[in-house]
């Protein structure tokens, strides 16, 4: 999937050039080569912003965002009910209240739930769009005029656009994921981003037990101002990330060509409803998503996929990790949770995603795999009716 699919002699090259430097060092802190540092110096100028901060994986990225956003026991964070669970598991550690809200028909954040459910105990709104941009000028408006901090994490959509803008960039602090199922693949890694320095300081502090890192001063001796934990990421780790970064066109560019090859066959389909976008310039190409008549349909669908040798991409192959209906062994911690059905608090959002099917784009997809996809995909809608 994406970079996974490309990881080569450049990769091999960047790891060799950190391990032929003078003063070779695995650990950023210490006199030697910095791959990491470049990593980030790169990652912040493809971004367009002033600071990137790497760290160990796309958990620790928005951990580390929510952190430095002053996010702590008793806040609660609003984010929506259609997400991988690790931003709620993030706000969790911190001891803030996870509260998850109904998506709307672009599969993302409702401004609409958004606003009704800040309260005085609101800190921070986690956008987090999956594979597209989410309604963020409503979004960005409401945070902006309810004073709070809007934070993306945007794992999932690293090279997408949102009317010209990078999303990542659009809150006051971004984070992304590096793993195999991402647009960059390094192994395990993330990034966070910002225009702050005050947030970019504290994510680095966060990230490194609390060291402030001031100039002059021995590791030893640096002193601390809050909390932290090791999230810290490899040179060997950000040395792919520096040749992996530098594949990033193209591999934007050949998931939205595979996207479209496969969608314009299909989407003369009356029985498929095409995921709408806000934007759908902007988004990256390395999914394909739309929803079917009803939930037995949809598994029905996966099933005939399956068959002619193709998978689905979280939905509905993955759900579990992805729908907050189902995430009883964190949110039953909360009074707010505890004695409610789940089922019953995010309906919209449980129908939209039981019904829907989402397809991996890879990059590397001859056309006789494509014509083979869209024939499943044909005679799929035909035998669901």
């Amino acid at each position: 999937m994406a970079g996974a699919e490309l990881i080569g002699k450049e990769e091999l090259a960047q790891i060799q050039e950190l391990f032929s430097g003078e003063k070779t060092t695995l650990y950023r802190y210490a006199p030697g080569n910095y791959k990491a540092r470049e990593f980030e110096e790169k990652f912040a100028a493809y971004m367009g912003v002033k600071y990137a901060h790497a760290v160990s994986s796309g958990t620790a990225a928005i951990h580390c965002a929510l952190a430095a956003a002053g996010v702590g026991p008793g806040d609660e964070v609003i984010t929506t009910a259609w997400t991988f669970i690790a931003p709620v598991e993030a706000a969790a550690a911190l001891g803030a209240v996870p509260v998850p809200v109904e998506i709307d028909e672009t599969y993302h954040l409702d401004p609409a739930e958004v606003e009704k459910a800040i309260t005085p105990k609101t800190k921070a709104v986690v956008a987090i769009p999956m594979w597209a941009a989410p309604k963020m000028d409503e979004i960005a408006e409401i945070c902006e005029r309810r004073g709070v901090t809007l934070i993306e994490d945007a794992a999932q959509s690293l090279g997408a656009t949102y009317k010209g803008r990078k999303l990542g960039t659009i809150g006051k602090v971004g984070s992304f994921s590096f793993d195999a199922g991402k647009t960059l693949h390094v192994g395990e890694g993330g990034m966070v981003i910002t225009d702050d320095k005050d947030i970019y300081d504290r994510v680095a502090e966060f990230s490194d037990h609390g060291h402030m890192h001031l100039p002059g001063l021995l590791r030893g001796k640096d002193p601390r101002r809050a909390k932290g934990l090791n999230y810290r990421l490899s040179e060997v780790t950000a040395a792919i990330g520096v040749a992996q970064l530098a594949k990033i066109d193209y591999i934007l560019s050949k998931a939205r060509e595979n996207k479209y090859k496969i969608k314009d066959r299909i989407s003369h389909l009356s029985n498929l409803t095409m995921r709408p976008f806000t934007d759908e310039a902007g988004a990256q190409g390395d999914t394909l998503i739309f929803k079917v008549r009803d939930p037995k349909a949809a598994l029905e669908f996966e099933a005939h996929l399956m068959e002619h040798g193709f998978g689905t991409k979280i939905l509905p192959e993955a759900i579990d990790w992805h729908y907050a209906a189902v995430w009883g062994h964190l949110l039953k911690a909360y009074d707010r949770y505890r004695d409610a059905n789940l089922e019953e608090l995010w309906p919209k959002t449980g129908q939209l995603l039981q019904s829907s099917i989402c397809l991996n784009i890879p990059v590397l997809m001859d056309d006789a795999t494509i014509d083979k996809l869209v024939a499943a995909i044909i005679s799929g809608a035909e035998k669901i009716g």
